[in-house]
């Protein structure tokens, strides 16, 4: 079982909505969501995503954003779905009831009486706590590379990204997570760029890769520099999804049959559509 890790960002929260509308993302892709805004594509997902049956989780005490009240973390603990909860405290101190522990910080989790735990646990591999914790586990691992400058992926525009999805269960594991095409490091806005950027993961041979399409300095405006980008993405094409195309690249390449620039967030939209896609095939082949 896959769980990707996402903050709420409006567009990866679109993403995952329309994917369930298109029927295109596996009941084996349990996303875990720590809502940020409170806004309507959150209210869209989880409306959905109830009525699609679609398993999910949700973070009931974020670290950031709009549901750090009183009121907001009280309408977070009303809702009834799968709650997930970061571990801040010794776990046998909690009044809250979770289906899912979230271990960011080794402190907490260290001083919590794991032995009778019967919750699934979230996890880095960490030698102390992989001995400490009790319960099934999920391995948690930061993948992308996140650069401080876009230009900066122009050194290493191709490059491995994971192969968990092998390896989880050798290592005692019943599922793993990741951060999709984002780092673990929350953050609200990215640094300004000369230029654009499309990360897209492909298979090769099992394994997890991803290619950092980037746009030139040269073309006149944001379009152009799509229009360009999107040539090169055209050319990978078989490499990046088969003989199928995604939808989240074909939502790109509508783009470009219009003669339209789709804007940023429908480019991130579009990517994190391409790897959730690409990741359902994936484990929907491999039973």
């Amino acid at each position: 079982m896959y769980y990707p890790y996402f903050r709420g960002k409006q567009f990866d929260l679109l993403a995952l909505t329309t994917l369930v509308e298109q029927h295109r993302l596996s009941n084996k892709i349990l996303p875990i969501i720590e809502p940020v805004k409170n806004s309507n594509a959150l209210k869209k997902f989880i409306r959905l995503f109830q009525k699609e049956n679609h398993p999910f989780y949700l973070i009931q005490n974020p670290q950031a954003g709009d549901f750090l009240t009183e009121d907001g973390l009280l309408y977070l603990h009303s809702l009834s779905l799968d709650k997930a909860m970061i571990v801040e405290q010794p776990i046998e101190t909690l009044s809250t009831e979770s289906q899912l522990f979230v271990i960011n910080n080794a402190t907490p989790a260290l001083q919590s009486d794991w032995q009778s735990n019967q919750i699934k646990v979230l996890l880095p591999q960490e030698f102390r706590l992989l001995q400490k914790v009790k319960g099934a586990k999920i391995l948690s691992q930061d993948v992308f590379t996140r650069l401080p400058k876009t230009s900066f992926y122009q050194e290493c525009p191709d490059e491995f990204f994971s192969d968990t999805h092998l390896t989880f269960q050798k290592s005692g594991f019943i599922g793993f997570s990741d951060f999709s095409i984002d780092s673990r490091i929350y953050y609200e806005h990215s640094y300004p760029s000369k230029i654009l950027s499309l990360h897209l993961v492909y298979f090769e041979h099992d394994q997890l890769r991803i290619h950092h399409f980037l746009s030139s300095e040269d073309a006149p405006s944001q379009k152009d520099q799509f229009f360009e980008l999107m040539a090169e993405v055209s050319d990978w094409g078989n490499r990046l999804y088969g003989e199928h195309v995604t939808f989240g690249i074909e939502l790109l390449l509508e783009s470009v049959s219009k003669e339209k620039f789709p804007g940023m967030g429908v480019m991130r939209k579009a990517a994190v559509m391409h790897h959730m896609e690409l990741m359902s095939r994936y484990l929907d082949q491999h039973k």
